[in-house]
């Protein structure tokens, strides 16, 4: 059976590319022995493989006495800004992981090695480790460093383009990966994203409410476009009705707090904060609209969720997750594309832009409440086309890519 040795710099959790790592192991576990290694806290807990096969890096360690480096500027939990480390922290930060992930391919003896983001630690374990087969997982987010710190990428990542494979979310990070890593085409493979369908399914029926409630779900962060979204909710659809938003996810206390100073003159908006993924499931399930002013994202694995459980979804046009839907679920009228601002910095709205920007994403979220209120059931061929992009179908993929 082959031996597999997962990695990630960061937690295995909270963010899109950490739900990706663990349904990866999720769905491989029958098909392969696993180990996996990430940055760790010493409050989280993770319990997707047993202890022996989790090789952790503490933060802050005798090395580090900083926190945990994040793919995002922006983190659910507390975090360094790569592009704010100075040569000592980088060079601290590679003490810390050398040992471990010498010690995790010493024990695991892999076969393949999957390293989550085009980053410094996937660049590390090309290095190290020429003998064993290694490919990189490209989230987005590791191009959005790339751009944002370009002598970073210069310095840290040259050997991504010695990985014997990269795997991608969408064909449109193509371009970038080959101009930013002059990575070989021949070498990268789209494997798209994925959902658990486990945990996220259609409901029997949906509840036969006479409020309608729109959910948010994601970091409570500026580049999310979250302080648009409660904006353009309390100034301009006053007159909608029973209309309700909820608000899930994390973020620093700064804009935590910004973000509970903005809604507490409406009583129809409220925070809930951070919850599981089988809660998200369930309130997914609950309610009847998704939205995602994002500005920024790789492939959003949260509008597929929110879909999966019968949702009809507001979002910003991302070429990626536009391509990804195309055909059956994107002319369904179940997804509303709202056109972008201008972008400045890759994920900061031109601010002139914005009152236009809010106008349009207004109009998208009264069309879905104006298709909510009709308490259609999600068509049957809207949801087997959402299928298509369940774990099961794309660790089916990945799984023939690496044989």
């Amino acid at each position: 059976m082959m031996r597999i040795l997962h990695i990630q710099a960061q937690l295995p959790s909270k963010t899109g590319s950490g739900v990706y790592f663990t349904n990866l192991i999720k769905g491989l576990e029958n098909r392969a022995q696993q180990a996996c290694l990430y940055g760790y806290y010493p409050d989280f807990e993770w319990g997707i493989l047993p202890k022996d096969k989790q090789y952790q890096v503490v933060f802050p360690n005798e090395y580090c006495h900083f926190p945990l480096p994040g793919m995002s500027d922006v983190m659910p939990y507390e975090s360094t800004i790569y592009g704010e480390m100075t040569p000592e922290m980088i060079a601290n930060w590679k003490k810390a992981f050398e040992p471990a992930v010498h010690q995790a391919v010493a024990d695991v003896k892999p076969d393949l090695i999957i390293s989550h983001h085009l980053w410094f630690l996937t660049d590390l374990i090309r290095q190290w480790f020429t003998d064993i087969k290694v490919t990189g997982v490209s989230h987005g987010t590791d191009l959005r460093q790339a751009r944002k710190h370009p002598q970073l990428a210069e310095q840290y990542t040259k050997h991504i383009k010695d990985l014997d494979m990269i795997f991608t979310l969408s064909s449109e990070h193509i371009p970038a990966i080959k101009q930013i890593y002059d990575a070989p085409e021949k070498r990268i493979h789209v494997l798209g994203s994925g959902f658990n369908e486990h945990n996220f399914y259609p409901p029997a029926a949906k509840t036969k409410d006479k409020d309608i409630t729109i959910v948010y779900a994601g970091k409570i962060a500026d580049s999310k476009g979250v302080f648009q979204l409660v904006d353009t909710f309390k100034n301009q659809l006053g007159d909608e009705g029973n209309i309700k938003l909820e608000l899930y996810g994390a973020g620093d206390n700064e804009a935590v707090d910004r973000l509970k100073k903005a809604i507490e003159s409406d009583p129809r908006i409220t925070y809930c904060g951070v919850v599981t993924q089988d809660v998200l499931a369930e309130i997914f399930r609950k309610h009847e609209i998704f939205v995602l002013p994002s500005y920024y994202e790789g492939l959003p694995l949260v509008v597929l969720e929110s879909l999966a459980c019968g949702m009809r979804v507001v979002v910003n046009e991302l070429p990626a997750l536009i391509e990804h839907l195309s055909g059956t679920i994107n002319e369904s009228g179940w997804v509303e594309y709202v056109k972008q601002p201008r972008l400045k910095n890759i994920d900061q709205p031109v601010e002139n832009d914005l009152p236009a920007y809010c106008d349009r994403l207004a109009e998208a979220l009264k069309k879905q409440i104006k298709g909510a209120s009709e308490r259609a059931e999600l068509p049957k061929e809207v949801y087997d086309s959402i299928k298509i992009y369940s774990w099961t179908g794309l660790v089916e993929r990945l799984w023939q890519t690496i044989q």
